[in-house]
């Protein structure tokens, strides 16, 4: 046998025919590298995905609550100062803080959207608001969500365009289980049926990304006022319903 060491003690030696050369572990290392860069997207996507789950889920579930609200108040959903935050009477109606329902009204990728609500650099300019779930929040009626029955646009005197959303798109309205109420008569009422009209939206800012990872092209979450959540694609002031 060929020594491959020499002990100082014992004058045996140990054989080096079984270990592993540095080339060969150089290899191993890149082949784990190459593999771990192939898993991690896919890890990274299914956790997006798993978040856009929950938010659909969300959703759902604060629309069953206007459902039953409606039920008790003649068919008609709550209706709010404006689309935009904050919504404490919109939390008070659904006795969301006291039943926990409140958790609901918080996208997964709140945390992540809060950046673009606290930026006054997206339309409307010099704009401000947060959408993360804290008990700040919670008590202001501040949350993730837009919500579509509303007395009028929100306005901010900061803006160029003085409002949040555009006032030719975003009409106020009551929503009713039945269909909607226009609230601004000298405005045309937009087409379209149960299937179509919106109710909730994830969080939006002109120019700033969408949550959930996608491009501001791309789409965002809405509940109907069918009871169905689905992805919109495009842009919402084109198809606002």
């Amino acid at each position: 046998m060929k020594c491959g060491f020499v002990s100082p003690v014992r004058g045996g030696c140990f054989s080096t025919g079984n270990a592993f050369s540095l080339v060969e572990l150089l290899v191993v290392m890149a082949i784990i590298a190459i593999l771990a860069g192939m898993l991690l997207p896919a890890l990274s996507r299914a956790k997006s995905i798993a978040r856009e789950k929950a938010c659909v889920s969300n959703l759902r579930q604060v629309h069953a609550a206007l459902q039953m609200y409606a039920d008790d108040a003649n068919d008609g959903y709550p209706l709010e100062p404006t689309e935009h935050n904050p919504h404490p009477d919109l939390l008070n109606a659904l006795e969301a803080c006291r039943s926990g329902l409140v958790r609901v009204f918080y996208c997964p990728q709140a945390d992540y959207m809060e950046q673009y609500a606290q930026s006054p650099n997206y339309t409307p300019r010099g704009g401000i608001d947060s959408v993360r779930d804290t008990p700040t929040n919670q008590a202001a009626g501040n949350v993730s969500y837009i919500y579509f029955s509303f007395r009028t646009n929100k306005y901010c005197a900061a803006s160029p365009g003085g409002y949040w959303r555009e006032t030719a798109n975003f009409i106020p309205r009551q929503l009713k289980t039945t269909d909607v109420k226009w609230l601004d008569e000298a405005k045309p009422q937009l087409a379209g049926t149960l299937s179509d009209r919106w109710v909730m939206s994830d969080f939006f800012r002109q120019g700033a990304p969408f949550p959930h990872g996608r491009s501001h092209a791309r789409g965002v979450n809405v509940s109907y006022l069918d009871g169905h959540v689905d992805l919109m694609r495009g842009r919402p002031r084109e198809n606002y319903r």
